[in-house]
């Protein structure tokens, strides 16, 4: 039976007299499997809009999993006949579709650091690698209740009836686990990649300042020393008793002493062998 929403479903359960908080185990990230000899709940979060995906099993198969699992009958004709088959194809279906749900993040994650890995913006690493540490938790904990479904021997769940697809299932999500793990590698490396761009922006920087800071420092001794002389040269004392009668010899100094401190600025700023980058 589907159940449209969680309130459905929470409406069912209380009819078959079970006191499970179905808002609160909506709330858990990460798939959770609870039974016992009167039900079996599985719950597993997925990447979409309608993210809680229940299936709740004690005399009837109730299932609050949209757009999940469809075509049921078509694919496990002969399954269905058995005794618990429904619950078992549903349990199955389910987990397949989530493990689906769980590869096509993990895809996108994977876009994005290959596009990081031409231009290794921090902010957007950290964003990342928080999504796949989170993609790499629910992997987990979905090859965990894949597992003890299976090694409980949970009476609504009889895996002699689906053996083969529930061995491929354990093992594309083994797969899929070690993927998200050998990944989180990846974002160390773009961690480091980012770090070297940084301080290679922070070279280019520095020495663009040291480049303006000598180019402000020569000019300095270009203006200062021509007329700092002429400021020397300049004092009514002096002037009236040497310069006065030779203005055009206190031209030529000043003129000369410009010149210099434009050659020896110049001779300065080729020895220090700047470039700019």
């Amino acid at each position: 039976m589907r159940c449209e929403t969680l309130e459905n479903l929470s409406e069912h359960i209380k009819k078959e007299k079970h006191a499970i908080s179905l808002d609160k185990i909506a709330s858990i990230d990460h798939p959770f499997l609870d039974s016992d000899e009167t039900f079996t709940l599985l719950s597993v979060p997925s990447y979409h809009e309608h993210k809680n995906n229940i299936v709740f099993i004690c005399e009837d198969t109730y299932l609050l999993t949209p757009e999940l699992i469809q075509n049921v009958e078509s694919k496990f004709k002969t399954q269905l006949k058995h005794r618990h088959g429904e619950s078992t194809v549903s349990i199955l279906l389910l987990l397949k579709a989530v493990l689906k749900n769980y590869s096509h993040e993990f895809e996108t994650i994977r876009e994005r650091m290959n596009e990081l890995d031409l231009d290794p913006a921090i902010d957007a690493i950290e964003y990342n690698g928080r999504a796949l540490r989170k993609l790499t938790d629910r992997m987990e904990s979905l090859l965990h209740v894949i597992l003890q479904i299976k090694e409980r021997e949970i009476e609504t769940f009889d895996t002699k009836l689906i053996s083969f697809d529930y061995e491929v299932l354990q093992t594309e999500a083994r797969y899929w686990l070690e993927r998200c793990r050998s990944h989180a590698y990846r974002i160390a490396s773009l961690r480091t990649k980012s770090e070297m761009k940084a301080n290679k922006e922070l070279n280019d920087t520095m020495k663009k300042l040291t480049i303006i800071t000598t180019f402000l420092s020569i000019a300095a001794i270009v203006v200062n020393v021509p007329g700092s002389i002429g400021a020397i040269l300049g004092i009514p004392a002096l002037s009236d008793v040497y310069f006065k009668t030779h203005t055009n010899g206190l031209l030529i100094a000043l003129i000369v002493t410009t010149l210099l401190s434009v050659l020896l600025g110049y001779a300065y700023w080729k020895s220090l062998k700047l470039r700019r980058s």
